[in-house]
C-alpha cells in the first residue's frame, strides 16, 4: 500500500505506536502501519488525533485535504523538506532569468504534446471510426512541434505558451470525439466541472498535482518557484510544471474508465450545474488511480532529482 485513501463520514484517525487505527462512529474498523504509507488523501470531515499529524511529518508521509463538495484542495501536509538548501538557492536563481528557465520550459512543452500525440494514435488503433477527426488532431501536433524543433533558438517563454496552447486546441478537438455524446464533454472546464469528464479530468490532475508535490519536496525543492509556470500567488508552481507531461496520462486514463464502463452514470450527480463523482464513483475513480500510479509516481520523483541536480550545478557554478 502506497496511498490510503479516506474518503467517509463519522471517521477518526488514531495513533497507536506505529501504525494508524480507523474508527467510524466509535467503532474500530482497522489499523494501517505507518511504514506502508507514502500518502493520505481525506475528504470529507475526518477527525485526526494531532499526534497523527506529528507522525506523518515525521515519516514524510504526505497528506492531501480534499473539499467535501468540490474535490478541491483543502490543504496539504508535505512533511520535513531536504536538508540540502544549496539546490533551492540555485532554483531561486532560475526563477529569475528566463533565458535559465527557457530550455527547460522547451523540454516541458515537447514532452507534453508528444504525450498527446502517443495517445490520440493509441485511441486511432481502436476508433476507426473517428479516423478523419484523430488524424487532423495528430497532424495539428505534428505540425506544432515541426516548427517547435525547426527554430535552432529556443523561443521565449510567452512563444512556448502559444504553441502549448495551440496544442491543447488541437489535442482536445480529437480527444473530446473518445467519449459518447450523452456524456456532453465539448472540452475542458475546470470550475464548475459541468459534466462527468470534466469532474474525472479535475480530480485526477488533483491527485497528480499532490503526488508532483510530494516529489518536489523530498527532492528539496521550492514548489512554490517553477520554470514554465510563473510565480502566482498561492500557486504551487513547480509541480504544475512537473505534472504538465503527465496530463494526457490522466486523459488516458479517464477515458479507459468511461470506455470500460467502470465509471457510469450512474456514479454522478447533479447540483446545480455542478456535476459531481458521487461515493461510489470516487471509490472506482481512486482504486483504478491507485493500481496504476506508481510509473507516474516514478517518473514525477525522477524529474525533481533531475532538477534538483541541475539548480545544484547552477549554484556550484557562480
Amino acid at each position: 500500500m502506497n496511498c490510503l485513501y479516506l474518503d467517509r463520514k463519522n471517521l477518526e484517525v488514531r495513533l497507536d505506536g506505529q501504525a494508524l487505527i480507523l474508527y467510524e462512529d466509535s467503532v474500530q474498523k482497522g489499523s494501517v502501519p505507518l511504514h506502508l504509507l507514502e500518502r493520505i488523501v481525506m475528504r470529507g470531515n475526518v477527525q485526526l488525533e494531532s499526534r497523527v499529524l506529528g507522525a506523518l511529518s515525521a515519516r514524510n508521509i504526505g497528506l492531501l485535504i480534499l473539499s467535501g463538495r468540490t474535490n478541491e484542495v483543502s490543504a496539504i501536509l508535505a512533511g520535513r523538506t531536504h536538508n540540502e538548501s544549496t539546490r533551492r538557492l540555485g532554483q531561486y536563481r532560475v526563477s529569475l532569468d528566463d533565458d535559465l528557465r527557457a530550455p527547460l520550459a522547451h523540454w516541458l512543452v515537447l514532452v507534453k504534446i508528444r504525450a498527446q500525440k502517443r495517445l490520440l494514435r493509441e485511441a486511432l488503433a481502436v476508433r476507426a471510426d473517428l479516423r478523419h477527426a484523430l488524424t487532423v488532431a495528430v497532424q495539428g501536433l505534428d505540425n506544432i512541434m515541426n516548427q517547435l524543433r525547426a527554430d535552432s533558438s529556443i523561443p521565449s517563454l510567452p512563444s512556448l505558451r502559444g504553441f502549448e496552447g495551440a496544442a491543447a486546441s488541437a489535442y482536445f478537438s480529437g480527444f473530446t470525439q473518445l467519449f459518447a455524446p450523452s456524456l456532453n464533454f465539448t472540452g475542458r472546464k475546470k470550475r464548475p466541472a459541468p459534466d462527468p469528464v470534466n469532474a474525472c479530468l479535475s480530480l485526477g490532475y488533483t491527485l497528480l498535482h499532490h503526488d508532483a508535490v510530494h516529489a518536489c519536496h523530498i527532492a528539496g525543492l521550492d514548489t512554490m518557484l517553477g520554470f514554465y509556470h510563473d510565480i502566482s500567488f498561492g500557486r504551487e508552481s513547480l509541480p504544475c510544471d512537473l505534472m504538465e507531461p503527465l496530463r494526457p496520462l490522466i486523459d488516458r486514463w479517464v477515458w479507459q474508465m468511461f470506455r470500460n464502463r467502470d465509471l457510469r452514470a450512474e456514479h454522478f450527480s447533479d447540483d446545480n450545474g455542478r456535476c459531481l463523482l458521487n461515493k461510489s464513483g470516487r471509490k472506482h475513480f481512486y482504486g483504478f488511480y491507485e493500481s496504476n500510479s506508481d510509473p507516474a509516481r516514478r517518473l514525477l520523483r525522477r524529474y525533481g532529482y533531475a532538477l534538483a541536480r541541475r539548480y545544484q550545478l547552477i549554484y556550484d557554478d557562480e
